[in-house]
């Protein structure tokens, strides 16, 4: 019973309950004041108006004892009985003890069924209304018929001419209703049942199914990512099933390295001093490795985690790139590689962290010179737009084959069948993509068939938070000299 959809057939009945309350609630208000509710009233003392008149005007010796005449139409006809002059002046009354105010008696309207008949109201000393019928009853006379209007008369007259028909009228609807609720709430939850059947799938590792996308637009939006979700999760959990193959295979090299020299130095089969320093050095060699690899680990974690803050400080990207150029000069010339650096005469300042940023273009200048061959080309270029500055690195090796592009920069990964296993870990990619990123930028690699491989970084110029940088630069190029 607390499925969804009992929810929404519960949900539709209550606001049709509320909806039928509402309505007869206003019908009680409208009726308050509308002619319709005191016409019973009005009717039987019409009726009995139509009687006194079958029986003529009064005689002239009824008039000359009013009293009594009142006194015996009210017995005859159980109704209240007055002779009140034109001018309002009451001269006879059934019931004098509770006097009425007939001063309003030319607002009377008539009634048209009855010639000579007139209609009113009128009220008592406690304000009471009272509905009357008049007829003319001799010279400057009325004889007046009067009823006091009934308490609560909108509700009595509410409860015994339309409260059937609305209770009727309100069966049918919510039984339509209840029909439609139901057709809406099965086209709703029928999804909702086989996404919530696909999410315990993938709880325990069955990404086979798909979740509908169908029913109305906030459905579908759900039905939608949870498939993109099944499809990251499956992602992550080959990415990590590489990462921990990766991992153990990097750690287990130099281990192996490691352990099996130190045993050969315990056992004392190093019988030279040479042989004692290699093994020594081989250790101390494969220990930095470790190490190496360690601290890019943890360095990769906190970038991800947002532990360590950038050090934002305005920096000239041009002084940067062309030193990185003429740092890697040497290598290049070694390798018999043209390097070659492509940049305005000035590029705008940019605020970053210029060490990291320098660790972003080392990388990617690195793998470049690596994997170009003997007279091969390594070209950094630099362009601005009114955004961003984008800088290029492209080499002329061997490329990158169309399946691997998209996972270039996933930690651990390499690219074994094109670009040749060296001493690195495969983390330099996932680094620097995450460096770029929290500099609120971009990397991307592009690999045309024999054309080698080409990364491009794109950085904003300016970033919403880059105010309070330029104003600490400012104040510190404006202070005294000490």
């Amino acid at each position: 019973m607390n499925s969804l959809r009992f929810r929404l057939l519960g949900a539709f009945a209550l606001i049709i309950l509320a909806v039928l309350a509402l309505v007869g609630l206003a019908l009680l208000v409208l009726l308050r004041d509308n002619p319709a509710v005191e016409r019973p009233v009005f009717t039987r003392l019409n009726e009995t108006a139509r009687l006194i008149l079958l029986q003529n005007s009064p005689s002239r010796e009824a008039l000359t004892n009013e009293t009594a005449y009142v006194k015996a139409l009210a017995e005859a006809y159980e109704v209240r009985v007055l002779i009140v002059t034109n001018s309002g002046e009451v001269r006879a009354d059934t019931q004098p003890a509770d006097p009425l105010n007939f001063l309003e008696l030319r607002n009377v309207r008539p009634e048209g069924n009855l010639p000579g008949v007139f209609t009113g109201r009128a009220r008592n000393a406690q304000q009471q209304v009272w509905l009357f019928v008049t007829r003319n009853a001799g010279p400057g006379r009325l004889l007046v018929l009067a009823a006091p209007q009934p308490r609560f008369a909108a509700l009595t007259y509410f409860l015994e001419n339309l409260l059937g028909p609305l209770c009727q009228a309100g069966a049918i609807a919510a039984l339509v209703a209840v029909l439609l609720a139901a057709l809406i709430a099965r086209s709703i939850a029928r999804p909702l049942q086989k996404m919530a059947s696909v999410a315990h799938g993938i709880a325990r590792g069955d990404y086979t199914q798909a979740a509908p996308v169908s029913g109305p637009d906030e459905v579908q939006a759900l039905g939608q990512s949870l498939n993109d979700m099944s499809r990251q999760v499956q992602a992550t959990q080959h990415a990590q099933r590489d990462f921990v193959a990766n991992i153990s295979h990097e750690l287990k090299t130099p281990l192996t390295s490691i352990q099996g020299f130190a045993q050969a130095l315990g056992e004392g089969l190093m019988d030279s001093p040479d042989g004692t320093r290699r093994s020594a050095q081989i250790i101390y060699d494969e220990a930095q490795r470790l190490r190496r690899l360690v601290d890019e680990l943890l360095d990769l974690a906190r970038l991800e985690a947002g532990l360590r803050n950038l050090n934002r400080a305005p920096l000239d990207p041009h002084t940067l790139l062309l030193a990185l150029t003429h740092t890697f000069g040497p290598r290049a010339h070694a390798k018999q590689v043209a390097l070659t650096a492509h940049l305005p005469a000035s590029l705008p300042t940019l605020i970053g962290d210029a060490d990291r940023l320098a660790q972003v273009f080392t990388n990617l200048l690195d793998n470049a010179l690596k994997h170009t061959p003997l007279n091969g080309a390594v070209t950094l270029t630099a362009t601005v737009a009114s955004t961003h500055l984008t800088v290029t690195i492209s080499d002329t090796g061997p490329g990158i084959p169309p399946e691997d592009l998209s996972r270039i920069f996933e930690r651990f990964y390499q690219v074994d069948k094109s670009r040749s296993r060296s001493a690195g870990v495969g983390l330099g990619l996932a680094i620097t993509k995450e460096i770029v990123e929290a500099h609120g930028g971009q990397v991307s690699v592009a690999s045309p068939p024999g054309q080698g491989a080409q990364f491009s970084v794109v950085l904003p110029l300016t970033r919403p938070d880059d105010a309070q940088a330029t104003l600490t630069l400012a104040r510190k190029q404006k202070a005294p000299a000490r």
